[in-house]
Protein backbone atom coordinates (compact mmCIF):
# COMPACT_ATOMS: atom_id res chain seq x y z
CA UNK A 1 0.00 0.00 0.00
CA UNK A 2 1.19 3.67 -1.05
CA UNK A 3 2.29 5.66 1.73
CA UNK A 4 -0.55 8.55 2.35
CA UNK A 5 0.74 12.18 3.40
CA UNK A 6 -0.47 14.66 4.71
CA UNK A 7 1.36 18.80 5.46
CA UNK A 8 0.69 21.07 8.10
CA UNK A 9 2.10 23.97 6.57
CA UNK A 10 2.46 26.98 9.38
CA UNK A 11 3.43 30.67 8.40
CA UNK A 12 6.28 32.13 10.82
CA UNK A 13 8.76 30.43 13.30
CA UNK A 14 6.90 32.91 16.27
CA UNK A 15 3.41 30.68 14.97
CA UNK A 16 5.14 26.50 14.15
CA UNK A 17 6.94 26.80 17.83
CA UNK A 18 3.60 27.51 20.15
CA UNK A 19 1.81 24.89 17.97
CA UNK A 20 4.44 22.47 18.14
CA UNK A 21 4.71 23.12 21.84
CA UNK A 22 1.17 21.94 22.17
CA UNK A 23 1.69 18.78 20.11
CA UNK A 24 4.70 17.95 22.54
CA UNK A 25 2.51 18.51 25.70
CA UNK A 26 1.61 15.23 26.86
CA UNK A 27 -0.75 16.65 29.33
CA UNK A 28 -2.34 18.93 26.21
CA UNK A 29 -2.86 16.12 23.69
CA UNK A 30 -4.26 13.12 23.63
CA UNK A 31 -3.24 9.55 23.93
CA UNK A 32 -3.52 8.77 19.98
CA UNK A 33 -1.07 11.69 19.49
CA UNK A 34 2.59 10.12 20.32
CA UNK A 35 5.82 12.07 20.10
CA UNK A 36 7.18 12.95 16.63
CA UNK A 37 9.45 10.53 15.01
CA UNK A 38 11.62 13.14 13.78
CA UNK A 39 11.31 16.54 15.66
CA UNK A 40 14.22 19.98 14.39
CA UNK A 41 13.70 22.02 17.55
CA UNK A 42 15.47 24.08 18.04
CA UNK A 43 15.72 24.77 14.26
CA UNK A 44 19.44 25.01 13.37
CA UNK A 45 19.75 24.87 9.94
CA UNK A 46 20.91 27.68 7.39
CA UNK A 47 17.84 29.34 6.39
CA UNK A 48 16.20 28.11 2.97
CA UNK A 49 16.96 24.54 4.21
CA UNK A 50 14.41 22.26 2.92
CA UNK A 51 13.99 20.02 5.96
CA UNK A 52 9.99 19.98 8.41
CA UNK A 53 9.91 20.87 12.05
CA UNK A 54 8.34 17.83 13.29
CA UNK A 55 7.29 14.32 11.49
CA UNK A 56 5.34 11.56 12.23
CA UNK A 57 5.41 8.57 10.52
CA UNK A 58 3.91 5.82 13.13
CA UNK A 59 0.82 6.08 11.80
CA UNK A 60 -0.69 3.35 9.36
CA UNK A 61 0.48 4.12 6.03
CA UNK A 62 0.60 8.15 6.57
CA UNK A 63 3.42 10.64 7.38
CA UNK A 64 2.49 13.61 8.78
CA UNK A 65 4.51 16.61 8.42
CA UNK A 66 4.72 19.95 10.03
CA UNK A 67 6.67 22.60 8.27
CA UNK A 68 7.68 26.43 8.69
CA UNK A 69 7.87 28.24 5.67
CA UNK A 70 9.89 30.81 7.48
CA UNK A 71 12.26 28.33 7.56
CA UNK A 72 12.46 26.81 4.30
CA UNK A 73 12.62 30.64 2.62
CA UNK A 74 16.55 31.65 1.46
CA UNK A 75 17.78 34.72 3.36
CA UNK A 76 17.49 37.13 0.31
CA UNK A 77 13.56 36.71 1.09
CA UNK A 78 11.68 39.55 3.75
CA UNK A 79 9.93 36.83 5.39
CA UNK A 80 6.72 37.93 5.16
CA UNK A 81 7.33 38.70 1.53
CA UNK A 82 3.75 36.30 -0.46
CA UNK A 83 6.37 36.31 -3.37
CA UNK A 84 9.27 34.22 -1.56
CA UNK A 85 6.75 32.22 -0.03
CA UNK A 86 5.46 31.01 -3.27
CA UNK A 87 8.59 30.84 -4.64
CA UNK A 88 9.93 28.47 -1.03
CA UNK A 89 6.96 26.19 -0.68
CA UNK A 90 7.79 23.91 -3.84
CA UNK A 91 10.42 22.58 -1.91
CA UNK A 92 7.46 21.21 1.00
CA UNK A 93 6.18 19.23 -2.16
CA UNK A 94 9.89 17.59 -3.00
CA UNK A 95 10.97 16.26 0.18
CA UNK A 96 9.44 13.17 -0.26
CA UNK A 97 8.32 11.76 -3.88
CA UNK A 98 4.55 10.84 -3.01
CA UNK A 99 2.13 13.88 -3.60
CA UNK A 100 0.30 15.22 -0.40
CA UNK A 101 -3.16 13.50 0.36
CA UNK A 102 -4.04 16.83 2.04
CA UNK A 103 -2.46 20.28 2.85
CA UNK A 104 -3.56 21.95 5.95
CA UNK A 105 -2.39 25.39 6.08
CA UNK A 106 -1.95 27.25 9.68
CA UNK A 107 -1.55 30.62 11.05
CA UNK A 108 -2.93 33.47 12.87
CA UNK A 109 -5.19 35.71 11.61
CA UNK A 110 -8.41 38.23 12.21
CA UNK A 111 -11.66 38.02 12.80
CA UNK A 112 -15.00 39.65 14.30
CA UNK A 113 -17.32 40.80 11.26
CA UNK A 114 -19.89 43.38 13.17
CA UNK A 115 -18.06 43.85 15.94
CA UNK A 116 -17.68 40.42 17.12
CA UNK A 117 -14.68 39.17 18.87
CA UNK A 118 -13.94 35.75 18.49
CA UNK A 119 -9.86 36.21 20.15
CA UNK A 120 -8.75 33.10 21.41
CA UNK A 121 -11.10 30.73 18.65
CA UNK A 122 -9.66 28.46 16.14
CA UNK A 123 -11.42 28.54 13.18
CA UNK A 124 -11.38 25.52 10.46
CA UNK A 125 -12.59 25.96 6.91
CA UNK A 126 -11.89 24.91 2.98
CA UNK A 127 -12.12 28.19 0.46
CA UNK A 128 -10.00 30.48 -0.16
CA UNK A 129 -9.84 34.30 -1.17
CA UNK A 130 -6.46 35.65 -2.42
CA UNK A 131 -6.84 39.79 -2.70
CA UNK A 132 -3.36 41.61 -4.14
CA UNK A 133 -3.18 44.41 -1.25
CA UNK A 134 -0.23 45.98 -3.94
CA UNK A 135 -1.39 45.11 -7.25
CA UNK A 136 0.61 47.29 -9.13
CA UNK A 137 3.88 45.79 -7.69
CA UNK A 138 3.84 48.57 -5.41
CA UNK A 139 6.07 46.44 -2.81
CA UNK A 140 9.62 45.78 -4.49
CA UNK A 141 9.56 43.00 -1.55
CA UNK A 142 6.50 41.24 -2.72
CA UNK A 143 5.50 41.42 -6.19
CA UNK A 144 3.34 38.25 -6.55
CA UNK A 145 0.52 38.26 -8.93
CA UNK A 146 -2.06 35.27 -10.22
CA UNK A 147 -4.87 36.69 -12.31
CA UNK A 148 -6.28 33.18 -12.66
CA UNK A 149 -6.57 32.78 -9.12
CA UNK A 150 -6.95 36.31 -7.08
CA UNK A 151 -9.88 37.74 -6.41
CA UNK A 152 -12.23 34.96 -6.34
CA UNK A 153 -13.36 31.85 -4.31
CA UNK A 154 -10.98 29.13 -4.55
CA UNK A 155 -12.88 25.82 -3.18
CA UNK A 156 -11.18 22.67 -1.79
CA UNK A 157 -11.52 19.27 -2.78
CA UNK A 158 -12.12 18.17 0.81
CA UNK A 159 -14.85 16.20 1.59
CA UNK A 160 -17.74 17.23 3.70
CA UNK A 161 -16.72 14.26 5.45
CA UNK A 162 -13.66 15.74 7.33
CA UNK A 163 -15.42 18.41 9.41
CA UNK A 164 -17.59 15.56 10.90
CA UNK A 165 -14.15 14.50 12.13
CA UNK A 166 -15.09 17.54 14.52
CA UNK A 167 -17.82 16.17 17.00
CA UNK A 168 -18.84 17.20 19.74
CA UNK A 169 -16.50 14.99 21.91
CA UNK A 170 -13.80 16.07 20.26
CA UNK A 171 -14.64 19.60 20.22
CA UNK A 172 -15.31 19.78 24.38
CA UNK A 173 -11.66 17.91 24.32
CA UNK A 174 -10.23 21.10 22.54
CA UNK A 175 -11.67 23.47 24.33
CA UNK A 176 -10.76 22.32 28.08
CA UNK A 177 -6.86 23.29 26.62
CA UNK A 178 -7.99 26.07 24.77
CA UNK A 179 -6.01 28.93 26.45
CA UNK A 180 -7.13 33.04 27.03
CA UNK A 181 -5.49 35.29 25.01
CA UNK A 182 -4.31 38.60 27.09
CA UNK A 183 -5.96 41.43 25.16
CA UNK A 184 -9.84 41.10 24.69
CA UNK A 185 -10.33 37.48 24.90
CA UNK A 186 -14.02 36.35 23.44
CA UNK A 187 -16.50 35.15 26.22
CA UNK A 188 -16.66 31.35 24.40
CA UNK A 189 -13.34 30.75 23.26
CA UNK A 190 -14.12 27.40 20.99
CA UNK A 191 -13.11 26.08 17.65
CA UNK A 192 -14.98 27.34 15.35
CA UNK A 193 -15.51 24.89 11.72
CA UNK A 194 -17.50 25.27 8.90
CA UNK A 195 -16.74 23.69 5.15
CA UNK A 196 -18.11 26.69 3.69
CA UNK A 197 -15.86 28.98 5.78
CA UNK A 198 -13.50 31.54 3.38
CA UNK A 199 -10.20 32.24 4.51
CA UNK A 200 -9.46 35.62 3.26
CA UNK A 201 -5.39 36.36 2.41
CA UNK A 202 -4.32 39.57 1.66
CA UNK A 203 -0.90 39.08 -0.16
CA UNK A 204 2.24 41.18 -0.63
CA UNK A 205 2.19 42.82 2.71
CA UNK A 206 5.59 43.04 4.36
CA UNK A 207 4.88 46.32 6.30
CA UNK A 208 2.27 45.77 9.63
CA UNK A 209 1.20 49.11 8.74
CA UNK A 210 -0.73 48.35 6.23
CA UNK A 211 -3.05 45.93 8.66
CA UNK A 212 -4.62 49.40 8.97
CA UNK A 213 -6.84 48.95 6.06
CA UNK A 214 -5.98 45.59 4.48
CA UNK A 215 -8.11 43.23 6.51
CA UNK A 216 -11.01 45.69 5.30
CA UNK A 217 -9.62 46.46 2.13
CA UNK A 218 -9.72 42.53 1.52
CA UNK A 219 -13.10 41.76 3.01
CA UNK A 220 -14.59 44.83 0.50
CA UNK A 221 -13.16 43.55 -2.37
CA UNK A 222 -14.58 39.52 -1.55
CA UNK A 223 -18.13 40.93 -0.76
CA UNK A 224 -18.21 43.10 -4.15
CA UNK A 225 -18.22 39.55 -5.85
CA UNK A 226 -21.55 39.25 -4.35
CA UNK A 227 -20.44 36.28 -2.39
CA UNK A 228 -22.64 34.95 0.64
CA UNK A 229 -20.32 32.24 2.35
CA UNK A 230 -19.16 32.99 5.87
CA UNK A 231 -15.86 34.37 6.53
CA UNK A 232 -13.80 32.33 8.61
CA UNK A 233 -10.53 34.45 8.72
CA UNK A 234 -8.70 36.88 7.44
CA UNK A 235 -4.48 36.81 7.17
CA UNK A 236 -1.93 36.63 4.26
CA UNK A 237 -0.68 33.11 3.82
CA UNK A 238 -3.62 30.54 4.02
CA UNK A 239 -3.94 31.62 0.46
CA UNK A 240 -0.28 31.25 -0.32
CA UNK A 241 -0.68 27.95 0.51
CA UNK A 242 -3.57 26.88 -1.02
CA UNK A 243 -1.97 27.09 -4.25
CA UNK A 244 1.21 25.30 -3.39
CA UNK A 245 -0.52 22.08 -4.84
CA UNK A 246 -4.50 20.62 -5.66
CA UNK A 247 -4.77 18.19 -2.97
CA UNK A 248 -7.78 18.32 -0.48
CA UNK A 249 -7.13 21.81 1.90
CA UNK A 250 -8.16 22.93 4.88
CA UNK A 251 -7.29 26.09 6.92
CA UNK A 252 -6.63 26.40 10.52
CA UNK A 253 -7.28 30.22 11.86
CA UNK A 254 -5.54 31.06 15.46
CA UNK A 255 -7.62 34.37 16.23
CA UNK A 256 -5.78 37.40 17.77
CA UNK A 257 -7.48 40.05 16.44
CA UNK A 258 -11.09 41.15 15.84
CA UNK A 259 -10.98 43.14 12.29
CA UNK A 260 -9.94 46.61 12.06
CA UNK A 261 -8.71 46.45 15.95
CA UNK A 262 -4.95 44.51 15.15
CA UNK A 263 -3.32 47.38 16.68
CA UNK A 264 -5.32 47.37 20.19
CA UNK A 265 -5.71 43.54 19.82
CA UNK A 266 -2.32 42.25 18.91
CA UNK A 267 -0.06 45.35 20.00
CA UNK A 268 -2.31 46.14 23.33
CA UNK A 269 -0.47 46.83 26.76
CA UNK A 270 -0.66 45.83 30.35
CA UNK A 271 -1.54 47.88 33.32
CA UNK A 272 2.54 48.62 33.52
CA UNK A 273 3.01 49.57 29.59
CA UNK A 274 4.05 46.69 28.52
CA UNK A 275 3.46 45.31 24.77
CA UNK A 276 1.95 42.12 24.90
CA UNK A 277 2.53 41.31 21.37
CA UNK A 278 4.20 37.66 21.64
CA UNK A 279 2.09 36.63 24.67
CA UNK A 280 -1.63 37.48 21.57
CA UNK A 281 0.60 35.68 18.90
CA UNK A 282 1.68 32.91 21.26
CA UNK A 283 -1.56 32.28 22.53
CA UNK A 284 -3.38 32.14 19.39
CA UNK A 285 -1.01 29.47 17.47
CA UNK A 286 -1.02 27.24 20.38
CA UNK A 287 -4.27 27.02 20.17
CA UNK A 288 -4.00 26.09 17.07
CA UNK A 289 -1.81 23.17 18.25
CA UNK A 290 -4.05 22.12 20.70
CA UNK A 291 -6.50 21.83 18.04
CA UNK A 292 -4.19 19.45 16.02
CA UNK A 293 -2.98 17.64 18.38
CA UNK A 294 -6.79 16.23 18.77
CA UNK A 295 -7.27 16.01 14.45
CA UNK A 296 -3.76 14.63 13.65
CA UNK A 297 -4.86 11.09 14.51
CA UNK A 298 -8.10 11.83 12.78
CA UNK A 299 -6.50 13.07 9.50
CA UNK A 300 -4.15 10.00 9.51
CA UNK A 301 -7.59 7.73 9.39
CA UNK A 302 -9.27 10.11 7.36
CA UNK A 303 -6.87 9.75 4.33
CA UNK A 304 -6.60 5.68 4.48
CA UNK A 305 -10.10 5.84 4.31
CA UNK A 306 -10.30 3.62 7.58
Amino acid sequence: MSIKRVLLIGNKSWEVEPILNALLNVKMRPAELPNPSRINYPWTFQPGTAQPRAVWDTFQNVTIELWCIQDIMDAKWNPSSSQGKHESLPKILKYRTEQPDLVVALGTAALGLNNTNNNGCVTMGSNIFIHNFHPKGENPQSVWDDPQDFEKVLSSAISPDFFKLLDDTTAKAIGAHLLKPFNNPADNIQVMADKNYIGVSVVNITNYADYATSDTEGLNKLAATGNKLPVGSVETTHGVIRLVCNAPFVFMSGITDREGYFDADVNGKDVNGNVKTEAQNFTAAFNIGVCLAHMIPKMATFVTGK
